[in-house]
């Protein structure tokens, strides 16, 4: 009785020594450019022992992806890889508290860490937000072909467009928080919206970029990462693009070089996307974690990769305005284009929906 005694003290006193981990978690939202930024962070209190540390197992599901942190580790340039090396995360995953988006402080810069997006419990929330669609943010030459017309915002439209957003309730989030808000159940601000920017040509700097600091504004810009490399005078350079991701604009990857990516073989697809992902990564500090498809071109096996490279989503070309977890790598974006603003309005208009979210009819 002594001796079993003894053992069952023995045993209380080592679970007093177990590891005791704490997860924090805090969204944000991205309005203002000019203020600081409010980090997401997950902190953990470990003991020392050798029996606290967590174990870890690969998996390529969209469940499990790395945290973007500011120490980049990626090179410029990157080579095409039949295996990408498949993301980690301990076997015990934390229970993410619920999130306000609406309630917190606005950000003007990517948050150093921010938790991984998955759903909490058996379903994820399906929300209304639009994401806009632009690429050019200028007038036409004259011997502009139809593509270049159709692509095109003026300037002045841009900025109507920029400030019935701004003057009438509108938010502007990003796709980070949008998926934060779909797996955690969070609450969106009021009439949220997306504005995304395709292929990063110069004039999103001299002009889209200015007005949206005008207003108060966020957007992202998908950039062509081998165009601003090679110097183009069309494109941005690296230092616009790092200039406008200290102050709020989101750069994310839209490949190296824009191809068509239907049809073609893992290798050239990865190249594409883990190339564009780690370019960037090296001149921003933070790994991106959202894909748009060039021309919108793409098939079952870009989406199994992009899972596989530890992307979060990506969006297309095609045309709506509900999103979800299960369909994070077929988002669908509203293209704009030279409009009137009657037009516009309708475009971004919620609807049947509140912070995102159906209402009764």
């Amino acid at each position: 009785v002594l001796l079993v005694a003894g053992i069952n003290a023995i045993i209380q006193n080592n679970r007093g020594n177990e590891a005791q981990v704490a997860y924090a978690a805090t969204a944000v939202v991205s309005n203002t450019p000019s203020q600081t930024a409010t980090t997401i962070v997950t902190t953990a209190t470990v003991a020392t022992t050798s029996a606290a540390t967590p174990t870890l197992k690969p998996t390529s599901t969209a469940t499990a992806t790395a945290l973007p942190t500011h120490t980049a580790t990626a090179t410029a340039t990157a080579t095409p890889t039949n295996s990408p090396t498949p993301t980690q995360i301990p076997t015990d995953q934390p229970t993410i508290p619920a999130l306000h988006l609406a309630e917190v402080p606005p950000t003007a810069v990517p948050p150093t860490t921010i938790p991984l997006p998955t759903p909490q419990g058996v379903y994820s929330w399906t929300l209304k937000v639009p994401i806009l669609m632009y690429h050019y943010i200028s007038t036409p030459p004259e011997d502009a072909d139809k593509y270049r017309l159709e692509l095109s915002v003026s300037p002045e439209t841009f900025r109507e467009q920029m400030a019935y957003l701004a003057e009438n309730g509108y938010n502007t989030i990003d796709m980070y928080q949008l998926s934060l808000a779909i797996v955690s159940k969070a609450e969106l601000p009021e009439k949220p919206v997306i504005i995304t920017i395709d292929d990063g040509y110069r004039d999103n700097y001299e002009n889209a970029y200015p007005i949206l600091q005008e207003y108060g504004l966020t957007a992202t810009i998908f950039v062509v990462t081998d165009f601003i490399d090679q110097g183009h005078p069309a494109y941005l350079t690296w230092d616009m693009v790092k200039e406008m991701s200290a102050n709020g604009i989101r750069i994310e990857p839209h490949s190296k070089n824009h191809p068509d990516l239907s049809g073609k073989d893992r290798d050239f697809q990865i190249y594409q996307m883990l190339g564009s992902q780690e370019t960037i990564a090296a001149h921003i500090g933070y790994t991106p974690r959202y894909f748009a498809y060039p021309s919108g071109r793409y098939d079952e096996l870009s989406i199994q990769l992009l899972d596989e490279l530890g992307y979060w989503g990506a969006v297309t070309t095609q045309g709506g305005k509900w999103h979800g977890h299960p369909d994070r790598f077929e988002w669908t974006r509203l293209r704009l284009r030279e409009m009137p603003l009657a037009e516009f309005v309708d475009l971004v208009d919620p609807g049947n929906s509140y912070r995102g979210k159906l209402t009764a009819e």
